[in-house]
């Protein structure tokens, strides 16, 4: 079996079309997409969030210094908040130095600039304490005695939540490209499948003939097409993680790389069996098979968003079991939950179906390729 899956590798490595669509075109469209995209990638990333507040001085002192002091409670890494006097808030609010103005006093406000997902945020924020502040008042007046106990459940709301956080730097939809690029190249390890499927059938190569008419075990054959398919396109994926890591900078994988693998090893599984299933349908003509497996992989890259960004977005709103049938669009997840979000429940249901559906195409072919039976060879 190993001197087959040997030959079998040899054979992948010689045929020079096939190394330069599954290895080097990747490496080329990663290299156009770094000096394309590259120089936009960062303009959308997590900026700090500046804002003003304007003290107003015929109100209780004591109410403004704790509606302050509510607002620093989220002064942190990317929200800052800016004492002071109205001239200079207005003014830097109109140099858009900073996104909104609160107003304390009696009836707090918000006053925002440019619309945006941050401004959102500081209306979400005003919302909250406004709501509290009524609440506690509420208490204060129906049950005076639970009020101490209402302001430090109030106070201590950071026992209650839990922080989420971006593993990467940047909400950049251009990073759908760079991930829908390694989803691509793990799906053009289906050319392998199909090309090594096809050459130990009797019915569709010579070399398959002699095999299928020697000793050598049906089991054998198939085991050594779909691991040597296996083994290379996982080679050629790690080849261009490490292009786009090391070399373009693209993407940082850092203490993810565990996590990264294993998604690149399911997915080169999924792009083998179905390369393999391909492979194993009729007589036709290797060509043909080449041209579905063209079709299929452009289809599920388009859907992942490797030619327009927000496609997958669409399908996802729309349509959305066909982002959990589309390996593009589970492998682009896999790794979003993995370099940009910590979301371990969807990357392990990327996986899951992957692995799945994966193994599903493997039984597919297996079983095809050992039903099969010449007349004649």
């Amino acid at each position: 079996m190993f001197q087959i899956m040997k030959r079998q590798i040899l054979v992948n490595i010689r045929e020079k079309s096939n190394i330069f669509w599954t290895l080097f075109f990747p490496l080329i469209l990663a290299t156009l997409f770094h000096f394309t995209l590259g120089g936009t990638m960062g303009r959308h990333a997590m900026e700090d969030v500046q804002t003003a507040f304007v003290t107003d001085q015929s109100a209780d002192p004591q109410e403004e210094e704790a509606f302050l002091e509510y607002l620093k409670s989220f002064d942190g890494d990317w929200f800052r908040i800016l004492p002071m006097s109205e001239e200079e808030a207005r003014e830097a609010l109109k140099n858009d130095e900073i996104l909104g103005i609160f107003y304390g006093g009696e009836e707090k406000k918000l006053v925002i600039g440019e619309d945006s997902t941050y401004t959102s945020i500081l209306s979400q924020t005003l919302d909250i304490y406004e709501k509290n502040e009524h609440m506690l008042a509420q208490i204060a007046e129906e049950h005076p005695e639970n009020l101490p106990a209402a302001i430090e459940a109030v106070s201590d709301w950071g026992s209650y939540t839990e922080t989420v956080t971006f593993q990467g730097d940047s909400l950049d939809s251009v990073q759908n490209y760079f991930f829908a690029l390694i989803a691509m190249t793990c799906l053009y390890g289906s050319f392998m499948g199909m090309y090594n499927t096809v050459g130990v059938q009797a019915n569709t190569s010579d070399l398959g003939a002699r095999l299928a008419a020697g000793c050598v075990k049906r089991y054998k054959t198939i085991t050594a097409s779909l691991l040597s398919s296996w083994l290379i396109s996982f080679v050629e994926v790690l080849i261009l993680l490490f292009y786009m890591d090391q070399i373009l900078g693209d993407i940082h994988m850092g203490e993810q790389t565990g996590e990264i693998l294993v998604i690149c090893f399911i997915a080169t599984m999924y792009s083998s069996g179905m390369g393999m299933v391909v492979g194993t349908i009729g007589t036709w003509s290797t060509n043909l098979k080449n041209g579905i497996i063209v079709a299929l992989t452009m289809a599920c890259s388009f859907a992942a968003d490797l030619m327009i960004s927000g496609v997958k977005e669409a399908v996802e709103k729309y349509v959305p079991v066909i982002n959990r049938l589309n390996p593009g669009a589970l492998i682009t997840d896999a790794f979003y939950s993995v370099l940009v979000y910590q979301d371990v429940e969807k990357y392990q249901r990327s996986l899951l179906l992957l692995g799945l559906f994966g193994v599903l195409l493997l039984g597919t072919a297996v079983l095809s390729m050992r039903r099969m039976r010449y007349e004649s060879i």
